[in-house]
């Protein structure tokens, strides 16, 4: 325990101090002495007697007082004591007035009842008041109960301070924790959370560390800063430490921290409080751009380009952007956001190819966001409307055929076609128009529709059915949206030509018509090109074996010719009376076939059947020296007309051209042509006689027909009238001579009514003989007048003489004589 008098005691008038006014020290008004305002003042020096105790602090405290008889002291007062700090008072034994403040009171004022009566008065200090004695934050204890106009109380003191002693009962000293040496944020402008670090604290004596109080206090500038505001307590032994904050929940605002030290003391032995070296900002929110365009405002399948500008950074510079779009079908209701893209990119505007809805009939916005490097979003900036239309496919831009003249099909192609907006290709229709002259066009008539998504496709498509037409095809677009979105048409740029056939050649021959030798040329002119060049001849043949019923056509020959006239050599049948025909047509570069000529027929020659002879049976034998011979025409297969010729032993060959003087018909005969031929003078003996025909053209010779016969010399004996008598060998030699005759003329012998006998056959039969005779000679004449219809080689007529009765006249008998003879 220890006892401290006051250093001074004094009154405090009109802001001086006043030394000598009255040896009491008073307070409030005493009116007596001159109407001044007197207020007492005890000052004991607080730092000199901490710093003698500043190993201990103080446990208790009382105030001893000694009350002089003066003012109303027979009542109790109140006194109130401050602990402050002065400066300036004068010193005890001073008798002048000092100007000086009153002291600055540093803890409120703590009132206590000082009893009535005079003498000493005790009283005991409050602990507030003492914890403030040992805190060493005032420097001075001091009584200042105000004025007061009613009462006054005094105290002995002015001249003997013993009278006013303070006593304060010490303790060994708890001392305060120091406070931390370093207190520092990690960032000073933030977005999230933080770190609050601090180091250098230290425990007081009797006081370890067991924890740090923290608290922040913000600011709008980083200059004034409002109160502080508690934020956490960390509990660690350690002299260091840190914890996870956040910066300002306003943004832009700044906040700074500080962390004192707590001891196990208590709260009287904290530390004092260390304020952080830096503070940490609120991260500002980034700006949005100014403008935000979408163009075309109005689209279909164009590209569509997002531009900005004028965006900026908050406390934190740009680090990108983020692109979002939402849809709408009325330009008022609008789908949520779908982010499209996050850009990095620093500078305050960009652009960018957003993929957008490409379904007619939608609006579509796009908004903005500013993104700094804390990847803090600004509010959005939300572009123009701009909106997707349905619109037409277009057609393709090219459209051809891949030939103008064709003979069977041919490719259509196209290319260029595109979608249109909300109309994406589905296929494409086409049509064709023919036309005679490549001018005036029917109409339109369908052909088909081409399923595919492509721009670009091909057909196989065909010339028109008629020859020479023109055909052109036209092309759309179909798409999605339906026909009222389909292309336009695109007329192909070019037209196809149905192929003209040829003509084939208007002259087609075979020659010869007969021939012998096997090779027969073909000759043809007068071909007509049609619209497309000449390739080539095919040439095919029949057959037949009697020129009515043909085979069919086999194949021939190709002659690659360009040419409209030309011949061809070929071996036709080696089959003597085959008919052989041809037929010719006309290919073009296009592989098309004109139609067919026919060419005549040519016929493998067939030699005239041989002539029948009518006479003279072979081996025969007559008494005409310039014999007759009956010929008739055998069959010509080939219809030719025929030479019949006529050999006699080996002499020359007469013909029915050259010699018509030996044939009764004579020149070019036809078949089943019957003709005499009259030999020149022979001489009796055995001869031969060929014959033959030949055919008028080729001359092929028919096979021969050859007879012997015999010219007989006249076997009559010369009977001379009334000279010779007629005998019955007489009628024996005729009757033998007329037969011979007969079969030299292919006629059958007589077989005589009687026999004539010498010496027995009575006279008076005799003209019977004759008549007989005559009447077989008559068919011979018959046979060679009647044979053919020329009259050349004719018998005469004859009329026969009269037999008379009896023996025959000479006469009778020359007249059969020479007959016989010409026969």
């Amino acid at each position: 325990m220890a006892t401290y008098q006051a250093i001074n005691a004094c009154t405090w008038r009109n802001g001086s101090w006043i030394p000598g006014v009255t040896p009491n020290v008073r307070q409030g008004v005493y009116t007596q002495a001159n109407n001044y305002e007197n207020v007492g003042v005890m000052v004991f020096d607080l730092t000199s007697i901490r710093n003698t105790y500043a190993g201990y602090y103080p446990t208790s405290a009382s105030l001893h007082l000694n009350r002089v008889a003066a003012g109303d002291w027979g009542s109790a007062r109140t006194m109130t004591l401050y602990a402050g700090n002065q400066y300036g008072i004068p010193a005890v034994g001073s008798n002048s007035n000092v100007s000086a403040s009153r002291p600055v009171k540093v803890t409120t004022g703590y009132n206590y009842t000082i009893p009535a009566g005079q003498g000493a008065k005790d009283i005991t200090i409050s602990t507030a008041l003492i914890d403030s004695i040992g805190s060493g934050a005032s420097n001075c204890l001091f009584i200042d109960c105000g004025s007061s106009t009613v009462n006054y109380m005094g105290f002995t003191g002015r001249d003997d301070l013993s009278k006013i002693v303070l006593t304060i009962n010490w303790a060994s000293r708890t001392t305060a924790c120091g406070a931390p040496t370093s207190c520092s944020v990690s960032s000073t402008l933030s977005e999230g959370g933080i770190t609050l670090s601090w180091s250098g604290a230290k425990s007081g004596t009797n006081n370890a560390i067991t924890g740090y109080e923290i608290q922040y206090s913000e600011s709008t500038d980083n200059a004034t800063w409002g109160e502080w505001i508690p934020l956490t307590i960390v509990s660690t032994s350690a002299t260091s430490g840190s914890v996870a904050t956040s910066p300002s929940s306003t943004r832009g605002n700044y906040r700074r921290f500080r962390v004192r030290t707590r001891g196990a003391a208590g709260a009287n032995y904290y530390s004092g409080w260390k304020v952080s070296t830096n503070s940490v900002r609120r991260n500002t929110v980034p700006s949005p751009p100014t403008t935000a365009v979408a163009s075309p405002s109005n689209y279909s399948n164009e590209t569509i380009t997002l531009t900005w500008s004028g965006a900026s950074g908050g406390t934190s510079a740009i680090k990108g952007y983020q692109i979002a779009s939402r849809t709408s079908t009325d330009n008022s209701t609008w789908s949520s956001w779908n982010v499209l893209a996050t850009l990095t990119l620093s500078s305050s505007g960009g652009s960018y190819t957003p993929n957008v809805s490409r379904t007619p009939g939608t609006y579509t916005q796009f908004g903005i966001w500013t993104i700094d490097n804390l990847d803090v979003f600004s509010s959005e900036k939300i572009s123009n409307s701009i909106y997707c239309d349905i619109t037409a496919c277009a057609a393709p831009t090219s459209c051809t055929v891949s030939a103008t003249v064709a003979e069977g099909n041919i490719t259509l192609s196209w290319s260029g076609a595109a979608s249109g907006a909300g109309n994406a290709i589905t296929s494409y229709e086409i049509q064709y128009s023919d036309s005679v002259d490549n001018s005036a066009w029917g109409d339109w008539m369908a052909l088909t529709t081409v399923n595919t998504s492509a721009t670009n496709g091909s057909l196989s498509v065909s010339p028109p059915t008629t020859r020479g037409n023109y055909r052109r095809f036209r092309i759309r677009t179909r798409g999605t949206a339906g026909e009222s979105f389909y292309s336009d048409w695109r007329i192909s740029s070019n037209s196809v030509r149905k192929n003209v056939l040829p003509i084939p050649p208007s002259s087609f021959t075979a020659s010869p018509v007969i021939y012998e030798i096997n090779t027969v040329t073909l000759s043809w002119s007068g071909t007509v090109l049609g619209t497309s060049a000449i390739k080539q001849y095919v040439i095919q043949r029949s057959t037949s074996s009697d020129g009515t019923n043909w085979s069919p056509f086999e194949a021939l020959a190709i002659v690659p010719s360009s040419a409209t006239s030309g011949t061809y050599e070929t071996n036709a049948s080696s089959i003597a009376g085959m008919y052989t025909r041809y037929r010719i047509g006309v290919t073009d570069v296009l592989d098309a076939v004109s139609a067919y000529v026919l060419s005549n027929a040519v016929k493998k020659n067939s030699p005239p059947a041989a002539p029948v002879v009518s006479c003279p049976m072979s081996g025969s034998s007559t008494y005409n020296t310039t014999p007759r011979f009956m010929i008739t025409t055998g069959n010509e297969p080939d219809g030719q007309l025929q030479i019949v010729e006529v050999r006699i032993d080996l002499g020359e060959w007469h013909n029915s051209v050259d010699n018509p003087e030996f044939f009764s018909v004579s020149g070019y005969l036809g078949n089943g042509v019957k003709t005499m031929y009259q030999a020149a003078t022979l001489a009796p003996g055995n001869h031969t006689v060929t014959f033959r025909c030949r055919d008028s053209d080729i001359e092929s010779a028919s096979s021969e027909v050859t007879r012997t016969f015999t010219v007989l010399p006249s076997p009559f004996e010369v009977i001379t009238e009334n000279l010779t008598h007629v005998k019955a060998a007489h009628i024996q030699t005729l009757r033998t001579a007329v037969n011979t005759v007969r079969n030299y003329h292919y006629l059958t012998p007589i077989s005589w009514n009687e026999e004539i006998i010498v010496g027995k056959t009575t006279i008076k039969n005799w003209p019977f003989h004759i008549l007989e005779i005559r009447k077989a000679i008559e068919p011979v004449i018959t046979m060679i007048n009647g044979f053919d219809d020329s009259s050349t080689f004719d018998v005469p007529p004859v009329t026969w003489l009269s037999i008379g009765s009896g023996r025959p006249r000479a006469d009778v008998m020359n007249q059969l004589y020479d007959l016989l003879l010409t026969l």
